[in-house]
C-alpha cells in the first residue's frame, strides 16, 4: 500500500472515531415499534436505549442525556404525556431545547396540535418510514438517513 493511500485510510478511520454518535431514548410499550426505531437509527450511528414506559424513562434519562427522545403516548406505568412533562420539568426545559418527538398510533384524544401544544417537539404517525423519522430528527438535530 502506497503511503497516500495509507494516509487517506488512516484520516478515514480517525475521522469516523472523531464522530460522535448522537443519542437517542426510544420509549415505546411495544418491543416490536422499538426494535423498528432502534434498526433505523442504528444504521445511522445513533446510541440507543430504550425504555418500556415514562417511568423507565424518567430513570434513564438523567444518566444518558440524550440528543432525541421518541415518545409512544399510551403506555402503561407512565404514559407519554406525563412522562415528557418530567423530563421538560427535569432539565429546566420550557423552551423544548431537547427534541421529544411524539411517535403513536394515534389512537387517543389528542390531536397533533394538542400535543405540540402540552411540549412535544414533533409528532409521527406509526408506522412511519425511515425517511419520516429523519426529517423530524433533522429538524432539531444535524443528521441525514445514510443509503441504505
Amino acid at each position: 500500500m502506497s503511503f497516500k493511500k495509507m494516509s487517506q485510510a488512516l484520516k478515514h478511520i480517525s475521522s469516523k472515531k472523531d464522530t460522535k454518535a448522537l443519542k437517542a431514548l426510544i420509549v415505546d410499550d411495544l418491543k416490536v415499534n422499538r426494535s423498528l426505531a432502534r434498526i433505523m437509527l442504528e444504521r445511522n450511528n445513533f446510541e440507543i436505549t430504550e425504555a418500556e414506559n415514562g417511568a423507565e424513562a424518567l430513570l434513564h434519562y438523567d444518566g444518558l442525556k440524550p440528543d432525541v427522545i421518541l415518545m409512544d403516548i399510551c403506555m402503561p406505568v407512565m404514559g407519554g404525556v406525563e412522562a415528557m412533562r418530567k423530563i421538560r420539568k427535569l432539565n429546566n426545559d420550557d423552551t423544548g431545547s431537547i427534541p421529544i418527538i411524539a411517535f403513536t398510533s394515534g389512537e387517543h384524544d389528542e390531536s397533533r396540535a394538542e400535543l405540540m401544544d402540552q411540549g412535544f417537539s414533533e409528532y409521527l404517525k406509526k408506522p412511519f418510514k425511515e425517511q419520516d423519522l429523519f426529517d423530524a430528527i433533522s429538524q432539531f438535530l444535524p443528521v441525514r438517513k445514510t443509503a441504505s
